[in-house]
């Protein structure tokens, strides 16, 4: 008798943990000023260099912000159309496709995996430097990698900054060598993001 009545106590204490836990989950998507970005140095006649920047604003997806104990966790996936990078020179961007072989992998994700030094904090008191770690998949090859960044938050609205060195290579990509990037191409790149996400 008494297993019974313990069993209907957790059934009625079930639904209202499950709403708790709901309440705990907010939700952000993506806006039309978020964007993303290459530099990259270009050597001309193997002295001066000039840098090429390829913008993107062909951005979607959805973080979550879940506040639990004991400490909160942030859950992200963002898709970038990779067609759509634009660098001011349309055989330059047609080679950046090419390289890119949007036609098998017509998007770039990045998928988060933890943001270091959030420790227990709430979303309110969420603006200041951390480090996000997650995969990003190119042209169909995934690396981890580990992203510096400036994550800020006010009036339902997220923010996050941030950019690191990547390798053509890492990705399985040759450095492009054509007459759109006027010369030789190191393998080296900057990728650089700025997100901005509301409350939904």
């Amino acid at each position: 008798m008494r297993f019974f009545y313990l069993f209907i106590l957790v059934l009625l204490i079930m639904p209202v943990g499950t709403a708790a836990a709901e309440q705990d989950t907010l939700r952000f998507s993506l806006d039309g000023d978020s964007e993303v970005f290459f530099t990259t140095d270009v050597r001309i006649a193997l002295v001066a260099t000039s840098t090429v920047k390829g913008v993107n604003s062909s951005i979607g997806g959805t973080i979550e912000w879940i506040q639990s104990d004991p400490r909160p966790v942030i859950e992200a996936r963002i898709e970038i159309d990779a067609a759509k990078f634009d660098s001011g020179n349309n055989a330059r961007d047609r080679e950046v496709r090419k390289l890119l072989d949007v036609d098998n992998f017509p998007y770039i994700t990045f998928e988060l995996e933890s943001v270091l030094g959030i420790e227990n904090k709430p979303l309110t008191e969420l603006n200041g430097q951390y480090i996000a770690t997650g995969y990003l998949t190119v042209g169909g090859t995934k690396k981890e990698i580990s992203v510096p960044v400036q994550i800020n938050y006010a009036e339902g609205i997220l923010v996050i900054d941030g950019s690191t060195a990547a390798k053509y290579t890492d990705f399985g990509i040759d450095p492009p060598r054509v007459a759109g990037f006027i010369g030789r191409v190191p393998d080296a790149l900057r990728l650089h993001v700025s997100i901005v996400a509301k409350g939904v």
